[in-house]
């Protein structure tokens, strides 16, 4: 899980109930500041993006292997690796040959320019500057956050600004194979959700979206069945879930939420700013079991993990993803 300065992992028990425990590691990201993005390759390996960047620095993403996390459990510093990408980068996702794919922009002649890009693995061994194997870009695309589901389908969350609402696209690996304009094989409009933080998808092939609607933050379930076939579909939003968990300081245009993703029991976990109108401070970690999730509706968190009554503990809400091994 990603705080505003650094990376910390937990394992098997402090999921388990609620409370303040101790983070197995933590990995502080000096000199870049806010994980804007985290992703693990199949050796367990972390990948990092940031907000802010050094301005003697290129546009870079991170890699620490798994052996270097375990270094720095140890207390010892390490050297990642440093891919220089050619926009600044924003969101990750490996594909399944351990590829990985960025989304990133940039502003060209005073018009934002954004784009997917793809880099292949073995370029991912070596630090330094890489050519994408893939470029895809067209006027009008503006891709943000990404995630492959269990078919091995790039699925991507694009904003459109005139109407203000969100699209969720996808990209078959036949549909990806190629740099130049986005074609992707499935557009899925989401009307009722209007600011997109994170997505994933469950082991039916669901997809979950968490973001910000017109009465504040939500989680919206889409059912597998309607993300089949190729062209344009507005299916309505199969589960709805909302919590006094969630914060509440920009429903409209923005939100609380900082990620979202599944673990392998199949529940899901919420990175939340405090239902006090704050999104900085008393923020948490929470959890809704399958049970809950298959009664939607406005639910109270099965686990709760954040600050203690001491407030020594705070982390600002960021993007969850869980490790091959966790838990």
């Amino acid at each position: 899980m990603a705080g505003y300065q650094y990376v910390s992992e937990f394992q098997g028990a402090a999921l388990q109930a609620s409370g303040d425990p101790p983070a197995n590691l933590v990995v502080a990201s000096s000199p870049f500041e806010g994980p804007l993005s985290i992703a693990f390759d199949s050796h367990n390996g972390l990948w990092i993006t940031f907000e802010v960047i050094p301005d003697n620095f290129p546009p870079s993403v991170i890699g620490i292997s798994r052996g270097d996390l375990n270094s720095i459990k140890r207390g010892k510093h390490v050297t990642p690796k440093v891919i220089v990408t050619p926009r600044f980068p924003a969101k990750l996702a490996f594909d399944r040959s351990d590829n990985l794919w960025i989304t990133s922009d940039t502003s060209v002649a005073g018009k934002l320019q954004a784009d997917i890009v793809e880099l292949r693995r073995i370029q991912l061994e070596t630090t330094g500057k890489h050519k994408p194997k893939t470029s895809i870009t067209s006027p009008g695309f503006n891709p943000w956050v990404m995630r492959f589901d269990a078919s091995d389908n790039l699925w991507i969350a694009q904003f459109l600004l005139a109407s203000n609402s969100v699209q969720m696209l996808r990209f078959a690996p036949k549909d990806r194979h190629a740099s130049g304009p986005a074609r992707p094989g499935l557009i899925v409009n989401l009307p009722y959700i209007n600011f997109v933080v994170d997505f994933a998808f469950d082991s039916a092939g669901n997809l979950w979206v968490a973001g910000a609607g017109s009465n504040g933050d939500v989680l919206e379930m889409i059912s597998a069945g309607d993300l089949t076939g190729t062209g344009e579909v507005s299916p309505t939003a199969a589960m709805t879930i909302t919590s006094s968990a969630f914060g509440v300081l920009f429903p409209s245009s923005g939100s609380c939420l900082g990620g979202i993703d599944f673990d392998n029991s199949g529940d899901l976990w919420v990175s939340v700013g405090a239902g006090d109108g704050d999104c900085q401070v008393n923020t948490q970690l929470v959890e809704f079991t399958p049970s809950q999730l298959s009664v939607g509706g406005n639910l109270a968190p099965s686990v709760t993990i954040g600050q203690n009554p001491q407030k020594t503990n705070l982390f600002f809400p960021g993007p969850i993803r869980f490790g091959p091994t966790l838990p």
